[in-house]
């Protein structure tokens, strides 16, 4: 067995959940945690490339600076050119491990490494060393609060923002108060955070929007408006990565294909109203036996189908059987039967060709009467 690599967590649990609880805002809090687990790898897949362009431009911005220096443009602050020009591509390095990497964790060290390196060799001289300070300081407090509104997590935020205090702290410490004062230092640094922190938030909330109107689409793409159950689309993804995943894991699954007996028939004797409300009842019955994270679907007109994982052929049977049943019973204004097919799979068989003998045992069933359960021959 393959070693599995665990990634153990920056924070503590307790922790990670008072800063989740302090930095979150009003769009995720009615999102529960698998939701919101889901939103923030959404948010970290759409940032990523832009979080490593804002480090790009934070190297590029530190070898334009190296190079004016070189040409006198600008006064040092004390750092010759080639070093400088070598953070500029430790920079440049971060960028492109934030681009490559997978782990989120991983990433935030190298932004945290990189807004450091760029910080150091942009607005802390060293000592004894003029420049224009406030003018660099003021060009590298650009690349934090463009990082700040697009960190995705609470604990990502809130290592950025310390380390913006403790470069801002280790500046006045080795080179004394700016000729501003300490007091406006503090209040630009802190303000730099909050400005962070607040397109942070809207960022969250745009995203948040965009991420429940995707959720809606795919939900009314894959779901069958009248009876609430997955149509033709969402049973050709979800069913068919369900199979997969049973048939790879070596379980039993199994296909049962239903149909409303004479359905045409209660269209003409009822119109569509009374044929729709026949459809709901049965979509009702199966979302109650199958479950929120069960695969049933109306593939087409009256026609339904189920997947059952984990299931033997006993069990199978035993389920198609108890929806004919209940459907039966379950009468309104219209009463009718059902008939199911159900295939269990054989080694190497496709859902597709699965598929294929529960319509053959489904025709069988018709057939022999209506209103049963046919199983196909598994040889």
């Amino acid at each position: 067995m393959r070693a599995q690599t665990v990634h153990a967590p920056i924070v503590a649990p307790g922790l990670r959940h008072s800063l989740r609880t302090l930095l979150s805002r009003r769009s995720t809090r009615a999102l529960d945690a698998a939701e919101r687990e889901d939103l923030a790898v959404a948010q970290l897949r759409a940032t990523r490339p832009i979080v490593s362009g804002v480090l790009l431009c934070g190297a590029v911005l530190l070898a334009i600076i190296a190079l004016f220096e070189l040409a006198e443009v600008t006064p040092s602050i004390g750092y010759p050119v080639w070093v400088q020009l070598l953070a500029s591509v430790g920079v440049a390095g971060c960028a492109a491990g934030v681009a490559r990497l997978v782990q989120w964790q991983h990433r935030l060290m190298l932004v945290l490494a990189g807004t450091l390196l760029a910080g150091i060799f942009m607005s802390m001289p060293l000592p004894g060393a003029t420049g224009q300070l406030a003018l660099r300081t003021g060009l590298f407090q650009l690349l934090p609060l463009a990082l700040m509104a697009l960190m995705v997590r609470p604990v990502s935020l809130l290592a950025l923002a310390l380390l913006i205090v403790v470069m801002a702290q280790l500046r006045i410490a080795l080179y004394g108060a700016p000729g501003t004062g300490t007091a406006l230092y503090w209040l630009y640094t802190l303000t730099t955070i909050g400005f962070g922190l607040v397109l942070a938030g809207y960022r969250t909330d745009f995203a948040v929007s965009a991420w429940q109107m995707r959720r809606r689409l795919v939900r009314q793409a894959h779901t069958d408006e009248l009876t609430g159950l997955l149509n033709r689309n969402g049973w050709g993804d979800h069913a068919v990565a369900a199979h997969a995943r049973a048939v790879a894991a070596g379980n039993p699954v199994a296909v049962v294909v239903l149909d409303i007996d004479f359905f045409k028939r209660i269209n003409d004797d009822h119109g569509h109203d009374g044929g729709d409300a026949v459809l709901q009842r049965l979509g009702g019955i199966m979302r109650a036996r199958v479950g929120a994270t069960g695969c049933a679907a109306r593939i087409g007109g009256e026609e339904f189908a189920v997947l059952l994982e984990g299931n033997d052929a006993l069990e199978a049977e035993a389920f198609a059987e108890r929806l004919r049943r209940e459907f039966g019973k379950a009468q309104g204004e219209v009463a009718t039967t059902l008939s199911a097919g159900v295939a269990h799979h054989r080694p190497g068989e496709s859902l597709g060709d699965q598929m294929r003998r529960a319509d053959v045992a489904l025709y069988d069933a018709k057939r022999e009467g209506r209103d049963r359960v046919h199983v196909a021959d598994v040889s």
